[in-house]
């Protein structure tokens, strides 16, 4: 036994003067909240940049998803909409992929019925108490290949008359623009199942408030008659890391208008396109981490206080390293390697996210830039992107 002391000593001196274990190498784009995270990691550590951008992907090619406002405002009329577009990150063109005609219809309305008045030039500004108050405010839900969900709500007060609030899902489709149904989304045969069973689970939510007999379901039952089953007021949503359909049917009048209530999800057979949407989506895991798994190592987002996160690396051992604080828990990873990024696409993507830390802090949120009041009308033809620019001081005022 002591003569194999010394031969102990120098494996535990050996063991001393290995160099520590670095994490695995990887690249990849974490979707969180309103920003973008792009991680590397490998032999010299681990980097982190995060950058107000909202990225889309599909069919292999990045863009970027922004909304901007509408400005149409009058003298006694604050009418400011919102308009999504999205940017082709290579090409650098962009494209109107969702047009908010309800603001639209009410600056036209409104027009008609003051042609004493006259739309607002860029530097001017409305009343301070404008007899007409319309706005309207878009937020991404989530992204499944080339389908975009959305969530809208509008708000429109007149002075001396009843305010007017809607809230409502959709989705578009950030090829063409189009807000395609259930069928066009999931096929002819399963989309007339989705829309049976969003209507049964309609009918169930409001029979069940209605035969409650407690207060507050009491309450709930009396405003449950403002809500209406609309065909085309849904997201898409996944369970276990399969498609689902998720409608929310829009309230109407003073007690629901500007409510959207929101039935259970429905499952779906994944269609073709789902292949793409799939990757990137979290694995089903615990019950409070989000894990994806990918080329020998996972990610892990550990829910914090708020709806934060922060973000871990593991490898195959088990060692953990930790990447990032997150804004808010993240709803997809891009990978980034060779499969799925050349030269090319790695170019664009670090112009973009070296342009988007020159938003200005006026923006409602990421990738939400606005441009200069008067953004040009764009109908799916290319166009250069509208800069970011400093809110107009009206543009301000509906926050």
């Amino acid at each position: 036994m002591p003569r194999l002391l010394p031969f102990a000593l120098l494996l535990a001196v050996a063991a001393c003067r290995q160099p520590a274990r670095t994490p695995p190498s990887g690249e990849f784009l974490v979707l969180a909240g309103d920003s973008t995270f792009w991680v590397h990691t490998g032999a010299e550590g681990i980097r982190a940049r995060g950058s107000p951008l909202h990225l889309a992907r599909y069919r292999g090619r990045f863009y970027e998803v922004y909304i901007t406002d509408d400005d149409r405002s009058y003298t006694d009329a604050l009418i400011i909409g919102q308009q999504m577009y999205r940017r082709d990150l290579l090409s650098d063109d962009s494209a109107l992929v969702f047009e908010d005609t309800t603001i639209s219809h009410i600056a036209r309305w409104y027009g008609r019925s003051h042609p004493s008045d006259h739309p607002l030039e860029e530097d001017d500004d409305p009343e301070a108490e404008p007899h007409v108050t319309a706005q309207s405010e878009l937020n991404t839900i989530a992204q499944h290949a080339q389908y975009l969900s959305y969530e809208y709500k509008a708000d429109l007060t007149v002075t001396g008359s009843e305010e007017w609030h809607i809230a409502r899902r959709g989705v578009v489709d950030l090829r063409d623009a189009a807000a395609p149904t259930v069928s066009d989304i999931f096929g002819t045969s399963n989309g007339q199942y989705i829309l049976r069973r969003g209507r049964t689970l309609f009918a169930e939510a409001r029979d069940s408030l209605r035969a409650s007999r407690d207060s507050i379901s009491h309450e709930a039952a009396r405003a449950i008659g403002d809500f209406r089953f609309d065909d085309a007021s849904f997201n898409i949503a996944e369970v276990n890391g399969e498609p689902a359909v998720k409608f929310y049917a829009p309230g109407h009048g003073a007690r629901a208008g500007g409510y959207a209530l929101p039935l259970p999800p429905i499952p779906v057979a994944a269609p073709g396109w789902w292949e793409d949407a799939r990757d990137g989506l979290p694995l089903s895991g615990g019950a409070t981490d989000i894990a994806w798994k990918h080329a020998g190592y996972r990610v892990i987002a550990r829910p914090t206080h708020s709806d934060s996160a922060l973000l871990s690396l593991v490898d195959s051992t088990g060692r953990e390293w930790k990447i990032a604080a997150l804004p808010a828990l993240p709803r997809r990873i891009f990978w980034v390697d060779s499969a799925s990024a050349d030269s090319a696409t790695r170019r664009a993507l670090a112009r973009a996210f070296d342009e988007a830390a020159l938003y200005s802090d006026d923006v409602r949120a990421a990738s939400a830039h606005r441009p200069p009041a008067r953004a040009p009308k764009l109908r799916l033809a290319s166009a250069a992107r509208p800069r970011p620019h400093a809110a107009a001081r009206r543009s301000r005022s509906k926050r």
